[in-house]
């Protein structure tokens, strides 16, 4: 299974700690050069999720992947999706990968006019629990961190959370 991931889920999955679990849970994981410049800048900041992600890279987890058809950006361009979720899409077709990992709202949006399959870190969290990779104190902590992040909705971690606590 070829996933493509974003920096936005790079960053959600490292800050609960789980990256490198999500990491050997796909088969194969790839995220495009201006993703990784992106985590690179995150660095240059003092983010340690970034170094959590450039760790990865180094340990080849995680593989860099360049777009071979500049087209592939312009069309995700038309969508209104620009820099690294452009590029993380545009990857996405180029490698006829499996699952987009994104939690950009503006491409989740678009997912059936763009005809991708999406994945973002809640429901990674649950499949990382669901498979035994995780625990349900785990899980739960990821939920908790989630909420404090801010960046998804309750209804979402509720579902999730019901989900967790019914196994």
């Amino acid at each position: 299974m070829i996933v493509i991931k974003d920096a936005m889920v790079l960053i959600h999955l490292a800050k609960l700690s789980v990256l490198e679990k999500s990491c050997d849970y796909f088969e194969k994981v790839l995220i495009p050069e201006l993703v990784h410049r992106e985590i690179i800048q995150g660095e240059e900041k003092g983010f340690s999720d970034a170094q959590i992600a450039l760790n990865l890279i180094k340990n080849k987890k995680i593989a860099i992947k360049k777009i071979n058809d500049e087209s592939l950006i312009k069309k995700a361009n038309q969508f209104n999706i620009q820099r690294g979720e452009a590029e993380a899409v545009a990857l996405y077709w180029q490698e006829k990968a499996d699952i987009l990992s994104t939690d950009d709202d503006n491409v989740r949006n678009k997912k059936i006019l763009l005809d991708i399959n999406i994945i973002g870190t809640p429901v990674i969290i649950l499949k990382l629990f669901k498979e035994k990779i995780i625990d349900g104190n785990k899980a739960e902590q990821c939920i908790s961190e989630l909420r404090k992040i801010g960046w998804f909705s309750s209804a979402i971690l509720d579902k999730i959370s019901m989900e967790v606590k019914n196994v």
